[in-house]
């Protein structure tokens, strides 16, 4: 961890945490936060404070902080912006160790509001209370089951962490990335970022085990230099995958109101991600696509690429979208060749992309897949129609080849040969270390979050496919000439 980082341990995995401002009013942010606290089981003790109530949502509630008397790790102030000063005082004196400011109305409000946020940042620090926000939609972290958030979000486990400047960005991401199988493991909405800056995260994060992958949507950055460092050592560890917005000048007016971020020139941004190792997404959902890539996918060896294809249009638009992601469709080896000439029609490709010229015999896909993943000119395998989504193509049936028991026939056919194709996929990872993935036939999303439940990466469009995994080789290309760099240094 960074020596100028502070540790953030009473944060995500707090033993006991009280809410101040916690209320029996489900139109409350104190109702709706600790009804989400309690519903996802947070492990530790919980303490409601509000000198109004006896109990709230069935536990006893405290009219104070200080009236606790025990040790409180954590404590989630619902309070409107001016109470949020005198609560910060009684958590120092009751010795919390952190504090979760929810309120807006601060720097982002202007000159009046920065003032105030200033002084209630040096009374938390003057009582070594960390402080998160103000103007922040809450913490989550799933080693203690802790979901602190304003929205009823409910995100499944798993190895990413997400920094998010931004309360409602962040929640949507928790909330999307859940729907499409993506796991989280801790999330902050920083908000103001008052006390703790993001860097703080960034390398509490990635000194953790359980994080394999951080995301980031940031507005701006305060600490450039301290930023830059922790970027650069935690992405030699694990992927930082970074949105940045505020890049017009209708973009950052939006962003000064929302947050009160500073801001640079677009292009020092982007040299700043570029310097530090961080991979840029292009748009948020890309975001959520390299997360799950990164999680799943081992590392490729190269930029080679090896398509297997339904039909001849669709392998000419991903080679043109792969080569223009800056990747190789290379040609496959003659041993390759023979192998799908053994399999396929004579009047196959015979080259790459392999077209199965709209052969609908699943169980010649697997065998090609193997032919091309063993190829040694192939680093990066892609299928598309491999994987075809059984919502979307069995709606083409209507109320036709229904069983017995009125269930489609299609549909069951289909999701069965899906769930086979996804289990072949990662055995073939797991035989050749290569990423090997699938691009969807149809518009079913619901396959796609199988997909990533069961540890197999399939995408929604050619397009999406060919960004992610040219950003993943250009991650591993440069965390891998700096190992080497380190390397030859170390041994000169």
């Amino acid at each position: 961890m960074d020596s100028g980082s502070r540790n953030l341990k009473p944060i995500f995995e707090p033993r006991s945490l009280a809410v101040i401002g916690a209320s029996n009013n489900p139109a409350k942010w104190g109702c709706i936060i600790l009804a989400n606290i309690i519903s996802y089981g947070f492990k530790g003790k919980i303490y409601p404070v509000n000198p109004n109530e006896e109990k709230i949502l069935g536990i006893r509630a405290y009219p104070n902080i200080v009236s606790v008397n025990d040790e409180v790790d954590l404590a989630v102030i619902a309070r409107p912006a001016e109470a949020v000063l005198q609560h910060i005082e009684e958590c120092v004196e009751a010795g919390v160790k952190a504090a979760i400011a929810i309120a807006g109305g601060f720097r982002e409000t202007g000159e009046k509001g920065e003032a105030f946020e200033g002084v209630c940042v040096r009374r938390a620090r003057e009582g070594g209370l960390l402080l998160v926000g103000p103007n922040t939609m809450g913490v989550y972290s799933a080693s203690v089951d802790l979901c602190a958030l304003m929205p009823p979000v409910f995100p499944r486990k798993g190895e990413v962490a997400l920094i998010s400047q931004s309360g409602n960005i962040g929640t949507n991401l928790l909330g999307f990335g859940s729907t499409v199988g993506i796991g989280f493991d801790k999330f902050v909405s920083s908000g103001n970022e008052a006390d703790i800056e993001c860097y703080e995260y960034l390398d509490y994060f990635g000194s953790d085990p359980n994080v394999k992958v951080i995301l980031l949507y940031l507005e701006g950055v305060r600490s450039g230099r301290k930023f830059m460092r922790v970027a650069e050592e935690v992405s030699e560890k694990k992927p930082v995958i970074a949105y940045k917005s505020g890049r017009t000048k209708a973009g950052i007016r939006a962003a000064k109101s929302h947050s009160g971020a500073l801001f640079s020139p677009n292009e020092v941004v982007r040299a700043v991600f570029r310097q530090t190792g961080i991979t840029e997404a292009s748009t948020i959902n890309e975001m959520l696509d390299l997360a799950k890539s990164f999680v799943n996918l081992p590392p490729p060896k190269g930029e080679r690429v090896g398509i297997l294809t339904w039909g001849g249009g669709y392998g000419v638009v991903a080679s043109d979208a792969f080569e223009e992601a800056g990747l190789d469709v290379v040609p496959l080896s003659e041993d390759t060749i023979q192998k799908l000439n053994a399999l396929l029609p004579s009047y196959w490709s015979k080259g790459n992309p392999v077209d199965l010229v709209g052969t609908f015999d699943r169980s010649l896909q697997p065998s090609c897949l193997d032919a091309i993943a063993r190829d040694p000119n192939v680093d990066i395998v892609v299928a598309l129609g491999f994987i075809v989504g059984s919502g979307a193509f069995a709606g083409a049936f209507g109320g036709l080849l229904l069983g017995k028991d009125g269930r489609s026939v299609v549909k069951e056919w289909i999701a069965k040969a899906d769930e086979e194709s996804m289990k072949y996929m990662i055995e073939l990872i797991k035989k050749y270390g290569k990423p090997v993935v699938a691009v969807t036939a149809t518009t079913d999303i619901e396959v796609v979050a199988r997909a990533t439940e069961k540890g197999a990466v399939v995408y929604p469009t050619i397009e999406t496919a060919a960004n992610a995994l040219s950003k993943m080789v250009q991650y591993f290309a440069r965390k891998n000439k700096k190992g080497r760099a380190l390397l030859q240094e170390k041994n000169s």
